[in-house]
């Protein structure tokens, strides 16, 4: 039976690389620019949105859409992303830090340079038959202070361009450490007011819950210095700005984002010693063929169920050695085990055991809550909203990182340790530990656990049944403490178990519980 492809809706322009990377594995819908008021008759019928700027994925749009499962934005923000709306329904958010930082520091200095050499208004006045000189001398850039806050992606590239040009660059970053900071060309100061200080020239390149600068702080730059913003709107105060301008305090100022697109102060819009453009930092050729690639290639792993490297309210560690989409899978098919063999509890206990990283463990408990949650509560459910899910179960979580043996993974209902599932992670995954009996059993595609007598002729009689419905037994395992006791078998099926054969599995003699699972198929590297 074909599987049916994923349906993608791009609401702007991603560029041919990008569109064609995504029709090789899914349906698209493709537009230059989708009207806005377009976007919610369309968008219940997709698997996947993928924005730029002029669309909101707001909560009422998430709500308008069940089947929607990623929400994608084609840029570094995520501003225009409702994060906690989406990450209640279980969407997985996007974005592409980084894949235009050398579009972004390009454009800084685009506009530092329009500014100190009076690029904009020379212009019109040459336009407009003028010709003096006089009125136009500019500023060099050698030799000045060059202050950036935040030396992240774009900052660095901003650091690297100044040093071209022969400026002392200093940094405020308190997330990055001193030899980094000066690995990129720059010298790190410890507090904002101390790069203020120093800054004939103030750049920031911050997220939107960077520093915030209001006049208070604008008017500790030096008298004449110039101010710069190719970041996100609402970092530095447009009103201060224009009126430490209009003072002289500040020689001009430079503004590529605004608090409110498009800006529409008038006295603002038309300051002399003021540079805009319209958002346009990001805004190459080549930064957007690259965005729309990487972009593209993500939305095609998260519809995979990966966890991609651009995920936003669901970040994976970068552990070598380590395959997300594996893990997710194991981690889910735990919770799956322990959902139907392991008890219940208001509290489970997830242990990473035997060498995996640390940096994993949450994002594994997440998929373990996952598995167990899809069979105890209504609504989708995934490692992405799968902790406000347990909250609301009043499900809570200990993980435990345990030394010794090989990678491996175990979850159980805290008190009910000896009924833990145990799966070994390495290789090709397997149970060892299940409903209180030690196995090797390779992950099937259908599990099915008895707990019987230990007596002769009971694995036969299961067999006969599941022969008699058609189901073949890919693998067999048993498990028991004294002869003539309680025994354990898991079977590993082809085929899920009917509730008509349960029923006639449930009414042998020597029958004491049983537990059918299903799991999706884990591989190294498997795809969901």
């Amino acid at each position: 039976m074909m599987t049916k492809r994923p349906r993608v809706l791009v609401t702007e322009h991603l560029g041919d690389e990008g569109l064609k990377a995504l029709r090789a594995e899914v349906d698209v819908e493709a537009y230059d620019l989708l009207p806005v008021d377009e976007l919610p008759k369309l968008l219940p019928a997709f698997d996947a949105v993928i924005i730029r700027s002029a669309h909101r994925m707001t909560k009422d749009l998430l709500d308008l859409a069940p089947q929607l499962r990623v929400v994608a934005r084609a840029g570094a923000g995520v501003d225009n992303i409702d994060l906690e709306a989406a990450t209640a329904r279980g969407v997985l958010a996007l974005n592409t830090p980084g894949a235009n930082a050398e579009a972004a520091a390009e454009h800084t200095f685009a506009l530092l340079l329009a500014l100190v050499r009076h690029v904009r208004i020379s212009d019109q006045h040459v336009r407009a038959g003028g010709w003096n000189r006089q009125a136009f001398i500019g500023t060099e850039l050698r030799g000045k202070s060059l202050g950036i806050i935040g030396i992240g992606r774009v900052g660095r590239e901003v650091a690297r361009i100044a040093k071209g040009f022969g400026m002392q660059t200093y940094a405020f970053d308190p997330y990055v450490a001193e030899e980094t900071v000066r690995a990129r060309g720059a010298t790190k100061v410890e507090t904002l007011e101390q790069l203020l200080h120093l800054s004939e020239v103030l750049t920031i390149h911050t997220p939107k819950t960077g520093p915030h600068l209001s006049r208070a702080e604008l008017e500790k730059l030096p008298r004449g210095a110039f101010v710069l913003n190719v970041a996100r709107g609402g970092l530095i105060d447009e009103d201060a700005l224009q009126a430490l301008c209009e003072e002289g305090h500040l020689a001009g100022s430079a503004l590529d984002v605004f608090a409110h697109e498009p800006p529409s102060d008038a006295r603002l819009l038309a300051r002399d010693d003021m540079v805009f453009t319209c958002h346009l930092g990001g805004s190459t050729t080549e930064a957007m063929s690259s965005i729309g690639t990487r972009i593209a290639g993500a939305v095609v792993r998260a519809l995979r169920g990966e966890i991609p490297e651009e995920a936003v309210n669901l970040p994976f560690p970068n552990v070598d050695g380590v395959v997300p989409a594996q893990l997710l899978q194991i981690g889910r098919t735990l919770g799956r085990i322990v959902a139907a063999t392991g008890g219940e509890g208001p509290l489970l206990c997830v242990a990473c055991r035997g060498g995996l990283p640390d940096e994993v463990a949450p994002i594994t408990a997440r998929a373990v809550l996952t598995g167990i949650l899809e069979r105890v509560v209504d609504g989708p459910v995934n490692p992405v909203n799968a902790v406000l899910r347990a909250q609301e179960a009043g499900l809570q979580v200990s993980i435990n990182i345990e030394a010794g043996g090989p990678p491996r993974l175990a979850a159980w209902f805290a008190g009910e340790e000896e009924r833990q599932v145990e799966v070994t992670v390495e290789h090709s995954p397997r149970i060892r530990r299940l409903a209180g009996g030690r196995f090797d059993l390779r992950l099937p595609r259908q599990l099915l656990v008895t707990q019987h007598k230990d007596l002769p002729g009971v694995v036969g009689r299961v067999g006969t049944l599941l022969g008699s419905a058609g189901i073949n037994i890919a693998t067999l395992e048993l498990d028991r403490e004294i002869a003539g006791g309680h025994a354990l078998m898991a079977l590993g099926l082809d085929d899920p178990v009917d509730e008509t054969l349960l029923y006639s599995l449930r009414q042998l003699p020597e029958m004491q519980h049983i537990y059918t699972v299903g799991i999706a198929v884990v591989e190294e590297g498997a795809r969901q």
